[in-house]
């Protein structure tokens, strides 16, 4: 038999030929053009060969089916026949399996997602592992796309049109039970040693003859997609995030068939793949992996001691604990550190569910007024008044006690680590790992370095961020480091436009539609006006901003925390009109808003804050909800 570079075939005494997917060069398995080449000449011998009985694929990675196609090859296909092309060489090598004379049946064991599980639904029967481990989706839409490889048909013809509906316009994935009881799958074994045996005992029971292929001919539910479709009308535009428009659409129209819904893939995939959400989109993937294999490796962090009870310190607290450290929280006022416990209790049910995980992360959350167990711990984060008096004598304290290899960190929004560094006997030791508001849902930090700063701790900060579930970018140590530097600008620049006059909420309502997860006046009310007049006088502020900030902070009115600021609130929101502008109207106003941003963040590459345009986008992208759909500020200006 031939041998191949990303399979290793076998065939048994039973004429049923083995096939196991192992991507040469890749830790875990894709489907790139080198494989489907290989896939080809497999079907070639498969097709002449009439000894064989059966056909199976599993993988010959643990834990790990295929991911989906080679992202980075999606780059290839410059126009649209380019991309169609690719889809009817892959459309019909998946039809070559489904159309094999033998019985034919996959066996996944973890991830199975975007064309990994297009593959497998063309199989006649496919069993996975129980568990958590194995997901099966299709994540396309995160990528402004669809399922491109007949994976909507085929699924259509196992599970009708809702739940293929949920499952394309949603991305998230299904486990294998929940897969099962809806009709994706066939069959559950328990760990990946019975996939092979239940596969032979399927293929054997089967006598050669090949199963009926499941296909559907209903109507669509066209009242039940018209409700989805309003329903994201009201968060998103269409022309910013058309994919899962797309979706519905197709639904709507080919939802009645599973040939229709496969052949219809043609038609509207290479339009949302060339189109400049798509592009954005896959670009923020890219930036993703990039920041996230900056985080590998291990920090040796163990025990976190957290100086500062507040919101920004008891979350950073509970999600260290949620993620497995030791942690303990100290603070001047004890009831503060009952309330942040409190609150990461509260957190910990909303995320963990399980009971004993629970359970668990709490113990692993301990209050220490005192601040005993700081001589204990691997890394310090202070988390207190952004005030660098109160800084300095926070580090002066604690360096007195900790361990020799411990790692101070602060927690600092804008004040420069030289400046705070002072107060240490070594100031090589301190970095910082400023967190983002909220610290639960926010997916970035920043660690920061001076030129006193031992880069092996900052390599060290780097690897406790991705540790936490977190993202970090590298920043140098200057005011406002990256996001702040940039963001305050923003912020500022639409307060000094309501003091000339201009409606807040048309502001906002501006930078909503353009895709901001909120405006910079709801922002800055979210924030706490204190708190942005406090980083004001840090990074600098225009007189009319500054005389209105300070107006609102000696009437007490501080935004969200108070229950009114710019705005009204009730029960966490802002009390405002929420009603879309003309469009032309709105993205005149979201430029002139996001100049200074833009500006800011091409400054910040240029004087080395952060290394590169990419960590620049990927900075405001995840530590403001920058949308994704635009790649970043500077892409997007560009």
């Amino acid at each position: 038999m031939e041998s191949y570079k990303h399979f290793n075939i076998s065939t048994d005494h039973e004429n049923i030929c083995w096939a196991e997917i192992d991507v040469n060069g890749k830790s875990v398995n894709v489907l790139t053009q080198e494989v489907m080449s290989d896939l080809v000449n497999i079907l070639n011998w498969l097709e002449k060969n009439t000894k064989i009985k059966g056909f199976s694929l599993t993988s010959g990675k643990p834990g790990g089916f295929i991911y989906g196609a080679d992202i980075a090859e999606f780059e290839l296909y410059k126009t649209k026949q380019d991309v169609r092309s690719h889809m009817e060489f892959v459309h019909g090598l998946f039809n070559r399996i489904e159309n094999l004379r033998v019985p034919t049946a996959v066996g996944i064991d973890g991830i199975a997602v975007g064309g990994g599980l297009e593959i497998a639904l063309a199989f006649d029967h496919i069993i996975t592992t129980s568990g958590n481990k194995t997901k099966l989706g299709f994540p396309e839409v995160n990528l402004g796309i669809l399922p491109g490889y007949g994976g909507s048909g085929r699924a259509y013809g196992r599970i009708g049109t809702a739940s293929v509906a949920e499952m394309m316009i949603s991305g998230k994935p299904l486990i294998a039970e929940a897969a099962k009881d809806i009709g994706l799958i066939d069959q559950v074994v328990n760990g990946a040693d019975n996939i092979k045996p239940a596969i032979k005992s399927w293929l054997e029971a089967q006598n050669q003859k090949k199963p009926e292929r499941k296909q559907r001919e209903t109507e669509t539910d066209q009242s039940a997609l018209e409700i989805c479709r309003e329903k994201f009308l009201r968060r998103v535009r269409v022309e910013h995030t058309p994919a899962p428009f797309a979706i519905i659409e197709h639904l709507r129209r080919h939802g009645h068939s599973s040939v229709a819904m496969s052949a219809a893939e043609m038609d509207i995939f290479p339009d949302l793949m060339v189109g400049s959400a798509s592009k954005n989109l896959r670009r923020v993937y890219h930036l993703t992996d990039k920041v996230r294999k900056t985080a590998r490796g291990d920090s040796k962090i163990k025990k976190l001691h957290v100086v500062g009870a507040g919101v920004m310190g008891g979350d950073i607290a509970a999600v260290a604990a949620m993620s497995g450290l030791n942690v303990s929280l100290t603070d001047v006022d004890s009831s503060a550190i009952e309330g942040a416990i409190k609150r990461s209790v509260d957190l910990f049910a909303r995320r963990l569910k399980v009971d004993e995980k629970i359970a668990a992360a709490t113990a692993r959350l301990k209050a220490d007024p005192k601040g005993n167990d700081a001589a204990n711990a691997d890394l310090i984060i202070e988390a207190v008044a952004e005030k660098l008096s109160v800084k300095r004598a926070v580090f002066s304290d604690l360096e007195k006690i900790i361990k020799p290899d411990a790692i101070l960190a602060t927690n600092t929004s804008a004040i420069p680590l030289e400046d705070i560094s002072t107060a240490l006997k070594n100031p090589s030791r301190l970095i910082g790992l400023h967190f983002f508001n909220p610290v639960p849902v926010l997916p970035l930090v920043e660690v920061i370095w001076s030129p006193h700063s031992n880069q092996d701790l900052v390599t060290r900060g780097m690897q406790f961020v991705g540790q936490i579930g977190k993202m970090p970018i590298r920043c140098k140590s200057s005011p406002g480091f990256l996001v702040n530097r940039a963001l305050l600008p923003y912020m500022f620049g639409a307060i000094e436009a309501v003091v000339l006059g201009e409606n807040p909420e048309k502001i906002d309502q501006a930078m909503v539609d353009f895709g901001m997860p909120m405006g910079p006046i709801e922002l800055s009310d979210q924030v706490g006006l204190d708190v942005c007049l406090d980083v004001g006088t840090v990074l600098g502020i225009g007189p009319g901003a500054e005389k209105l900030l300070k107006s609102k902070c000696d009437d007490k009115t501080l935004g969200r925390k108070t229950g009114s600021g710019f705005y009204n609130w009730s029960e966490n929101r802002a009390v405002r009109s929420r009603e879309p502008l003309e469009p032309k109207l709105s993205d005149d106003i979201a430029r002139l808003m996001l100049a200074p941003m833009v500006d800011e963040c091409k400054k910040a590459v240029q004087e080395g804050v952060v290394e590169s345009s990419d960590d620049a986008d990927a900075g405001m992208i995840f530590g403001t909800g920058f949308p994704s759909f635009r790649g970043g500020p500077i892409n997007w200006m560009s």
